[in-house]
């Protein structure tokens, strides 16, 4: 029997959930444990700049924290590693050395609140984060006290429309939008989704994926799952009863497994798009992994992109305990990301380092590379999605699965125009 969760790993859970979904957007898949080609090379930081003077305050949200297993002390480690190189190889802030201030949100609505109270007490001048599940009650505050709110990674509406927030890429949005684009290629009629019943999965699925699947003209259902359900055949079982010629899941490891479960048990043969939550060792040296052979998958991880080198001579200069490819340290590289994203954005400005300055900059940089994704770029200009205008890139790579969680026959998909009505 089936021991009912507590309301702390229903928080702990939902947050995992959440950071699966918010890193959909970077390269995160874990495709190969080895060392980047030239990592260790410390050219790969660059040239010695220290940043002098004063320093500038740059503010981190995570999610967790009160003893909470889960990402925040590994995105928080990644963040500490690129202030570090931030402030000794580009020059910090204009110059200036970035201190940064984190704040944990214990994984609650009360705890965004109170950290975006933090921020506005700390005089920050950026707020950034890779992913959260608490942009609701963190955006409103930062925002309307002037402060730049930058995510990886938004799903919220709160994220996805305020003026002053910045979801540099398309996230869960974008990859609804995606599935719907390659649903529409392979001529699908109906595609049901599958997605874990929390607040930041099953309502961007339920709002904008129908926006999307729409315009695409394909069918489109959302079937709600309760976290934790071991047992999802009745949820498989509906959709094929409903007619789905494609089935898609959104949800943390455990419903991965549920899910390819279910598929063996009714012997199903239909499309699969999955998310990389569920390439896990637990799923890979199992025999769910010829289940999930096959599947689609939303953000492949890739190995070209030079800031590889660059992530990996960083981990060894600063974080010497962490694994230098950012397809293994993935949440290492979501912190590292979130504040490297920052850094990019500022690269030529010069003037005043404040709240205002930076939102200034951040609506005006265009092009600006987004770190780890293969040369992917973000302009947060509000015409990306005119309808979602603080998301500054919807561009998804999409890919096919083979055995051991490897995958091939990657491409790029700018979905944006599936989200116009």
């Amino acid at each position: 029997m089936l021991k009912a969760p507590t309301d702390h790993s229903i928080r702990r859970r939902t947050s995992l959930v959440f950071a699966g979904i918010g890193a959909l957007s970077v390269a995160t898949l874990a495709m190969s444990t080895g060392v980047v080609a030239g990592a260790s090379s410390s050219s790969a930081l660059g040239k010695p700049d220290p940043a002098k003077g004063k320093p500038v305050i740059v503010g981190l949200i995570s999610d967790g924290g009160s003893g909470t297993v889960g990402t925040a002390p590994l995105v928080e480690q990644g963040a500490r590693m690129a202030v570090a190189w931030a402030n000794q190889y580009k020059g910090g802030l204009d110059g200036r050395p970035i201190q940064l201030f984190i704040c944990e949100n214990l994984s609650t609505p009360a705890g965004g609140q109170d950290c975006a109270n933090q921020m506005v007490q700390k005089h920050v001048v950026a707020v950034t984060l890779p992913f959260t599940g608490q942009g609701p009650t963190e955006v409103p505050t930062i925002v309307q006290a002037g402060i730049p709110y930058i995510t990886l990674s938004g799903s919220t509406t709160q994220e996805t429309t305020t003026k002053g927030a910045y979801s540099l890429t398309g996230g869960f949005p974008g990859v609804l939008a995606a599935d719907a684009a390659v649903a529409k290629a392979r001529g699908y009629k109906k595609f049901a989704m599958l997605t874990v019943n929390v607040p930041e999965a099953i309502q961007p699925a339920e709002s904008l994926g129908v926006t999307a699947f729409k315009n695409a003209g394909v069918g489109y259902k959302v079937i709600p799952v309760s976290l934790g359900t071991a047992d999802i055949t009745p949820q498989l079982e509906s959709a094929v009863q409903w007619g789905a010629q494609a089935i898609g899941m959104t949800g943390d490891l455990t419903l991965c497994t549920s899910f390819f479960n279910a598929y063996q048990t009714l012997g199903l043969k239909l499309p699969r798009f999955v998310l990389s939550t569920c390439v896990d060792p637990s799923i890979i040296n199992s025999s769910l992994d010829s289940v999930m052979a096959g599947s689609i998958i939303s953000s492949p991880g890739v190995t070209n992109s030079p800031d590889y080198a660059t992530y990996a001579a960083m981990t060894k200069k600063f974080a010497p305990t962490v694994n230098p490819s950012p397809n293994v340290s993935t949440n290492q590289s979501d912190g590292a990301s979130a504040i490297w994203a920052l850094i990019n954005v500022m690269q030529g400005y010069h003037g005043p380092v404040t709240p205002a300055g930076i939102n200034k900059q951040i609506t005006t940089a265009k092009d600006v590379v987004l770190p780890l994704s293969d040369g992917a770029t973000f302009t947060c200009n509000g015409k990306i999605i005119p309808s979602l205008p603080s998301v500054c890139s919807v561009s998804t790579l999409i890919g096919t699965l083979k055995a051991n969680g490897l995958a091939t026959n990657i491409k790029a998909i700018n979905p944006a125009g599936l989200f116009s009505h």
